[in-house]
């Protein structure tokens, strides 16, 4: 046992210890009453108390002793005359029970005695009883102990009881299956009855027990069974704690009359384990006799017969030791253990017919630590005669057999003509015929026919066929576009090699390839050679569609460009409902030049596991948008300088643009002297897809005014009105405005009325014509002169003073004094 687990156990145990010491106040575990006839009707009285160390010290007892003759009696103060500890623990440990003032659960054995004379009687009744028992798993509350024993001894019988072998409270682990037997025996070879009874109590007179639902005196614990011919008992606890149990054993001598009866009222106390107790394999091997279960044998009567009983425990550490009763039961018996772990036993025996059935029991102990594993096994030995027919168990056979395949009848497989009703012997011993390839091993069967004195045996090989294996059925999610994988990768175990898979599609070199396949089972078979079937194996395919993005794309906007898809750029066959990412936020899958930045914009799909995601790439680039401006207005004088049509744009337009209109535009100016009015248009050449960029610049010209040419007018002072428009040169326009030294009336000076000087002809212009203002010369006043001057309209009258002159400025300018530039103007005088 390892140290790991005797720490586990030990904690087990003192809690046990501990809650059952605060459960009761009387601490008996157990109690039973023997005799044995000295003689005559002197009687010897044996009560056997077993008390848990943990309870309060041991009191004086008594017996009482009835019967239906008239005799009642109680004997107090019964003699104390052994006392030994039978705590269920190690050497080792011993001195750390309850016995001993230690934790580790305690039992002590009290054995009291009296002898007595008993009068002839058929009924005597000789019983023991205490106030209280401990607290129990089955048995409600916590009543008093009641036992008892019975005693024929009328005509003479002599007899003495049943005596108990066992002489322990046994502790039994939960979960384990137990076979426990009291190793019961009778001295006076009288045939020994078991049943189980009610558990009683003895106040006011003996009553029984009140058990717990799920509990009866016939089924003290769920699942247990007796055997009535042995008193060997089995059950698996599936609750801890104490149960009681009350086993009574019946006596009858030869002729079936009862003799007496004992009983033991005692308990299983169900612990938690941390390794079970030994496993016993049962009959191994025999001499001169066979093997006719796991639990017995059978030998010829007067022939010696040896049979090896096997033992093992799970812990490699156990040592077992195993013990039996069967040298003091069979004169002439040999009991010899080998090995502690396999512990193998050699049990030894002439038989004698006159003893069958014989049952050995078998005591094993595990040693654990602190609390030993013990359990009993039993083995009947069944003693027989020669057959009077030879037995006859056919010859034998090898036969192959697979895993998988259905069982065999090896009987069916004997050749010749064996006998039926023998029995089989394998590889794991006793064996019922019928070899499972599930559970059983590979190896020689051997058949036995007769009894243990005269038998014949024959095998049946059984061999495993090289079957392979098609491995486990597997399972596997793959993607649509992912790559081909092998399918006999995917079953589990070990599958052979060189099978051959069908499925939905052909598969070819034992690869999956989802591109090009379609999914489902696809199933892997093994043939196999006879008669092991094929084996197959499956592979389920589950097929996720793989993501489709489509493929990389570029998308070239114009700054001031309409919203466009950015999923429509892309190339393939792109999945909807995927995600967009980028320099930019991207709003319903689209791309705003108005508000998003170009760059890289990530289309992503979202693949299922294991499908990787899907991702195209747009690349948007963004042109800037062209600007002519935005229309203007040019208004020039038709004889004014050339204008810069460019400036008359509005907004803010790009340099670079071609003018087009009606005259051709060089430099980018209207000039009004070689040019025609009219819509000049500007555009600025966009780069796609930007469009061309237009602005029209509407010219309007204005005529410029005409005032004609300065000019000169001499009148007589007593001359006639003459017209000032008429004396001016050139072309001038008429509607225009005089102003002189006098008011004009009529466009006329008259000489009567007005006063000569310089009168300017004014047009007014249209803007932005400038106004234009022609000067007429002063009219001249002739003046005689001593000599006549030619072309005067006026007649030399008398003489004038020439020495004054008068000046007049140049057509263009308009009148404002003197200046070098004016020219000047001859003045005459005129005749008085």
């Amino acid at each position: 046992m390892s140290f790991t687990g005797t720490l586990r156990r030990i904690a087990a145990f003192a809690t046990l210890a501990l809650g059952f010491t605060a459960a009761r106040a009387d601490h008996f575990s157990g109690a039973n009453i023997t005799y044995v006839c000295n003689g005559g009707n002197s009687y010897t009285i044996t009560l056997d108390l077993f008390l848990d160390c943990a309870g309060a010290p041991l009191t004086p007892h008594a017996l009482s002793f009835t019967n239906n003759c008239g005799v009642n009696f109680t004997l107090n103060n019964i003699p104390l005359v052994q006392t030994n500890e039978v705590s269920q623990l190690c050497g080792s440990q011993l001195l750390n029970s309850t016995c001993n003032g230690g934790t580790l659960p305690g039992v002590m054995h009290y054995q009291f005695q009296v002898t007595l004379n008993l009068a002839p009687c058929n009924s005597w009744n000789i019983s023991w009883a205490i106030c209280c028992r401990a607290a129990t798993q089955n048995v409600q509350l916590t009543p008093g102990m009641y036992v008892n024993a019975t005693l024929n001894n009328l005509g003479g019988l002599c007899d003495q009881s049943p005596q108990f072998g066992d002489m322990t409270i046994p502790y039994v682990c939960v979960g384990e299956p137990v076979s426990y037997n009291p190793q019961v025996t009778d001295a006076d070879g009288n045939t020994l009855v078991y049943s189980f009874i009610s558990a009683r109590f003895g106040a006011p007179l003996p009553t029984n027990v009140t058990y717990q639902p799920g509990f009866t005196a016939a089924v003290p614990i769920p699942g247990i069974t007796l055997d009535t011919n042995t008193g060997t008992i089995n059950f698996t606890p599936t609750v801890t704690g104490r149960y009681v149990i009350a086993l009574q054993v019946a006596s009858y001598n030869a002729m079936g009359q009862l003799i007496g009866t004992v009983m033991r009222d005692f308990l299983f106390i169900v612990i938690p384990c941390s390794d079970p107790p030994a496993d016993n394999v049962g009959p191994t091997s025999i001499t001169s006799g066979v093997i006719t279960s796991s639990t017995s044998v059978e030998m010829c009567d007067g022939v010696p017969s040896c049979v090896d009983l096997t033992f093992t425990d799970v812990d490699p550490l156990a040592v077992v030791t195993l013990s039996s009763q069967i040298t003091a039961q069979l004169p002439g018996a040999t009991f010899i253990v080998n090995g502690t772990n396999p512990a193998v036993a050699t049990l030894c025996w002439t038989p004698v017919l006159a003893l069958s059935p014989v049952v050995v029991l078998v005591d094993v102990n595990d040693n654990a630590c602190p609390l030993q594993n013990l359990s009993n096994y039993q083995l009947t030995i069944n003693v027989v005669a020669a057959p009077p027919i030879p037995p006859n168990a056919g010859t034998s056979t090898v036969v192959a057999s697979c895993p998988g395949t259905p069982p065999i009848n090896l009987f069916a497989q004997l050749g010749g003509t064996p006998q039926a009703g023998g029995v089989w012997v394998g590889p794991g011993g006793a064996h019922s015929g019928t070899f499972n390839p599930a559970t059983d091993a590979y190896g020689v069967y051997t058949y036995t026919v007769g009894n243990g004195c005269q038998n014949a045996s024959a095998t049946v090989t059984v061999n495993q066929s090289a079957a392979g294996s098609a491995g486990i059925n597997g399972n596997i999610t793959v993607c649509g576009n992912g790559a081909s994988f092998s399918l006999i990768a995917q079953l589990g175990g070990t599958p052979a090699a060189g099978g051959a898979w069908s499925g939905p599609s052909p598969v070819v070199g034992g690869n999956y390839n989802p591109p090009t396949m379609n999914p489902g089972v696809y199933t892997y078979t093994v043939t196999n050679p006879a008669p092991c079937a094929n084996s197959t194996a499956t592979v389920t395919v589950a097929e996720n569609p793989s993501p489709n993005a489509g493929t990389d794309g570029a998308l070239t906007v114009c700054s001031n460009g309409a919203s466009q898809s950015l999923f429509a750029a892309l190339g393939g066959a792109p999945q909807a409902g995927g995600a967009w990412a980028g320099p930019s936020p991207v709003v319903g899958g689209n791309y705003n030049p108005a508000t998003m930045n170009p760059g890289a914009y990530a289309y992503t799909v979202t693949g299922v596991a294991p499908c990787a995601n899907a991702s195209a790439t747009i690349t948007v680039t963004e042109n800037a948008a062209t600007n002519a401006g935005t229309d203007g207005a040019l208004t020039v004088c038709s004889n004014g300088a050339a204008q810069s049509l460019f400036a008359a744009l509005g907004g803010a337009p790009q340099a670079g643009g071609a003018w087009a209109g009606p005259s051709p535009v060089a430099g980018g100016n209207y000039n009004p002297a070689t040019m025609n009015p009219g819509a000049y248009a500007y555009t600025v050449t966009g780069v796609a897809p930007c469009a061309n960029a237009s602005a029209t610049i509407t010219v309007t010209e204005n005529a410029a005014t005409n005032a004609g040419t300065d000019g000169a007018l001499t009148v007589c002072s007593d001359g006639a009105a003459q017209s000032l428009f008429a004396a001016l040169g050139g072309a001038p326009q008429a509607g225009g405005a005089w102003a002189g030294p006098s008011p004009v009336a009529g466009g006329n000076y008259n000489p009567a009325t007005m006063n000569p000087g310089a009168y300017a002809y004014t047009v007014t212009g249209v803007a932005p014509a400038r106004t234009r203002a022609r000067r007429s010369p002063s009219p001249r006043t002739q003046r005689p002169t001593p000599e006549p001057m030619a072309r005067s309209p006026c007649a030399a009258t008398e003489p004038r003073n020439h020495s004054s002159q008068r000046w007049a400025e140049h057509r263009r300018q308009a009148v404002h004094g003197r200046d070098h530039l004016l020219l000047p103007v001859a003045t005459t005088t005129r005749p008085r």
